[in-house]
C-alpha cells in the first residue's frame, strides 16, 4: 500500500516507535533495571524522590515522541531543501521549479522507517543475546554499530554518541535519502549521492559536534 499523504505518513511512524517503545519498556523490563541501579547510588530519600518523579512523568515519554520525530525530519528536509537550493543554482538543465518542503519533508519520513529498525535490533539483542544485561548495556548499545568493537570502559563520555553514530542504519538511512531525492529531482544517481552527502552530511556532523559541545560542558 502506497501512502501518498505526508500526515498518514507521519502517523504511521509515530504509531511503529510507540509500539516499540511500549514493548520494549516491558519486556526489557526496564524499570526494573532503572530502580537496580539507581537504589545503588542515592540515599534513600533522594531514591524515592527519583522514583515518585519517574512515575509522574512516565507519560511524557510517549509525548516526546511526534515531536522528536517531527523535528528530525524537518531538520532533515531542511538540510535536503538548502543542497537543492544551492545545486540548482549552477544547474542549466533544470527545467522544472523547486520541489515544495513537504517533498522533502517525505523523504525524510521514509527513512524513519530504517530507524524503527534499531529499535526492533536492539530489542531483539537483550530479549535473546545478551540476556543478562544492565541499564548502562541498554543505553550504550547501538545494533550494528562500530562502537560494539570497542572497549567502553576507556573512552570519554563525550566519544560514545559520535562513535554510535557510525552504524549500518545511518549508511541504510543515507542511501534512502538519496534514492529518494533521486526519485523527486530525476536527475542522476550519483548527484543525488552527492547532494545528500553535502547536504545532510554537514548538518550531521554539525550536529555531532554540538552534542559533543555539550557532553564536554557537562562532564
Amino acid at each position: 500500500m502506497k501512502i501518498k499523504n505526508n500526515s498518514h505518513l507521519f502517523v504511521f511512524v509515530i504509531l511503529f516507535t510507540s509500539l516499540i517503545a511500549f514493548f520494549s519498556k516491558f519486556a526489557l523490563n526496564t524499570d526494573k533495571l532503572f530502580y537496580n541501579f539507581y537504589s545503588e547510588q542515592l540515599a534513600q530519600e533522594q531514591f524515592e524522590q527519583l522514583i515518585e518523579s519517574q512515575e509522574k512523568w512516565a507519560w511524557l515519554g510517549y509525548v516526546i515522541i511526534p515531536l522528536l520525530i517531527l523535528i528530525r525530519s524537518s531538520l532533515v528536509a531542511m538540510t535536503l531543501s538548502i543542497g537543492d537550493f544551492f545545486y540548482s543554482i549552477d544547474n542549466e538543465d533544470r527545467a522544472y521549479e523547486q520541489p515544495k518542503f513537504k517533498s522533502f519533508f517525505r523523504i525524510a519520513l521514509l527513512g524513519e522507517f530504517v530507524l524503527l529498525l534499531v529499535g526492533v535490533f536492539k530489542l531483539l539483542y537483550f530479549l535473546f543475546v545478551k540476556t543478562d544485561y544492565t541499564l548502562i548495556d541498554l543505553q550504550q548499545y547501538y545494533p550494528l554499530s562500530y562502537i560494539n568493537f570497542l572497549d567502553l570502559d576507556n573512552l570519554e563520555p563525550w566519544l560514545i554518541y559520535p562513535l554510535q553514530t557510525i552504524n549500518l542504519f545511518e549508511i541504510g538511512y543515507f542511501f534512502v535519502l538519496v534514492y529518494g531525492l533521486h526519485k523527486l529531482l530525476k536527475n542522476k544517481y550519483e548527484k543525488s549521492f552527492e547532494m545528500v552527502a553535502v547536504s545532510y552530511g554537514t548538518g550531521l556532523i554539525i550536529w555531532i559536534g554540538l552534542v559533543m559541545f555539550l557532553m564536554l560542558n557537562m562532564s
